[in-house]
């Protein structure tokens, strides 16, 4: 898991909230940062992926809240998922919990998951380059 930690931390790095403003570290403040360390069962590994890549692109789509939803897996262990998350708030991670896709990602994923850790950490420095942050098809 100390990979799986590692890329948590690589994670922070690549994702930019918000530009400088004085206001911006008072919203960053408020916000809500958190790791899901994951690991999934190898039978499941691909569907998982999937239900997972859909569930992120919806909830950055349709939640104001949800500021990033970045998912990556170690190359080493396939089977270990790190999720970076970032809320708004507090208010807006609990709104994201009672989302129709949230609910039917966790209940479609229960299955496949054989172990779930949540940290939540705060940010040293978050940053990331405009082309990383375009979207992509």
């Amino acid at each position: 898991m100390k990979a799986t930690y590692a890329i948590a931390i690589f994670i922070l790095f690549i994702i930019m909230l918000t530009a400088g403003s004085t206001s911006a570290h008072a919203q960053q403040s408020e916000r809500k940062v958190r790791i899901a360390k994951i690991e999934i069962d190898s039978a499941y590994l691909d569907a998982y992926k999937a239900t997972l890549a859909m569930h992120a692109k919806t909830a950055v789509a349709v939640e104001p809240g949800m500021l990033a939803l970045q998912a990556v897996y170690d190359k080493a262990h396939p089977t270990h998922v790190t999720v970076f998350e970032v809320y708004a708030s507090e208010a807006a991670y609990q709104a994201h919990l009672k989302t129709p896709h949230f609910l039917t990602c966790k209940n479609g994923t229960l299955k496949m998951v054989k172990s779930l850790e949540l940290v939540d950490v705060v940010p040293i420095a978050m940053e990331i380059k405009p082309v990383l942050a375009e979207h992509q098809e």
